[in-house]
């Protein structure tokens, strides 16, 4: 009885080191806002006890509608971005010790071209994630594509700049201060040749 019970207690063990460990799962929230200056913001919100330890992932955007202007990184001990292909930014984040916090990750920045319209998409691919063990985390998004509607920014405002304004009262203060000096020095020569 037991040998029996020791070969079955050894044949568990076994069948348990042969499962593999199932990756914890994180999702990650992208969100897009248009502002009315054209300018959109892609943000990458991360929830509590994600215990992430490193992520990359690849932004990608329409080159032709949008063009991107910086990357600011919310977290990460060590964070570097990669914007050398057109339509793509890589995002690569590292800790010295897990991400716990609710956290944005980070924020990328574009702006919208002048003759854009319609629909543009964002995506996110190549995404890889480890948590504090050095384990791959199970990370996706909460949408794997953000649609922005472009149509939806304001019409250019062809207003006269503000400064204008200022100009045109300086330019008319010297147009006065030259014909008073004009009409002050008539007056000087007619009195100097009435004298």
């Amino acid at each position: 009885m037991k040998k029996t019970l020791s070969v079955l207690l050894a044949c568990l063990l076994l069948a348990a080191l042969m499962i593999p460990a199932f990756a914890a799962s994180v999702s990650v929230t992208p969100k897009a806002v248009l502002s009315d200056d054209g300018v959109v913001n892609v943000t990458l919100d991360l929830p509590a006890g994600a215990d992430l330890a490193t992520f990359a992932t690849t932004l990608t955007y329409d080159a032709d509608k949008l063009e991107f202007s910086e990357v600011k990184f919310g977290a990460g001990d060590m964070t570097t971005s990669n914007t050398n292909t057109a339509g793509e930014v890589g995002l690569y984040m590292v800790w010295s010790a897990s991400q716990n916090t609710a956290a944005t990750l980070a924020t990328v920045t574009f702006k919208v071209k002048e003759d854009a319209a319609g629909t543009t998409d964002i995506a996110f691919k190549n995404t890889e994630a480890t948590d504090s063990t050095d384990q791959a985390l199970d990370l996706s998004f909460a949408s794997s594509s953000l649609s922005v509607t472009l149509s939806e920014l304001p019409p250019v405002d062809e207003k006269i700049p503000s400064t204008a304004g200022r100009y045109a009262a300086i330019g008319s203060a010297c147009a006065v201060v030259v014909a008073a000096a004009v009409i002050t020095g008539v007056a000087v020569k007619r009195r100097k040749n009435a004298a």
